[in-house]
C-alpha cells in the first residue's frame, strides 16, 4: 500500500465517469489524480 500514501488522508473531490477507453478517473485535494481501470481481469490503477 506503499504505493498509495501520496494521497493518504487526503479528500475525494471529484469522480469522472469512465472515459472511452473505460478508465475511472479519482481527483483528489492537492490536485493528485489516480486512474482506474481493469486490465486482463485485474484492476490496475496509476497517478496521472
Amino acid at each position: 500500500m506503499e504505493k498509495f500514501e501520496q494521497i493518504k488522508m487526503l479528500e475525494l473531490v471529484k469522480v469522472d465517469d469512465p472515459d472511452s477507453d473505460g478508465d475511472l478517473t479519482l481527483t483528489f485535494q492537492e490536485d493528485k489524480k489516480l486512474k482506474v481501470k481493469i486490465v486482463d481481469g485485474k484492476l490496475v490503477s496509476e497517478f496521472i
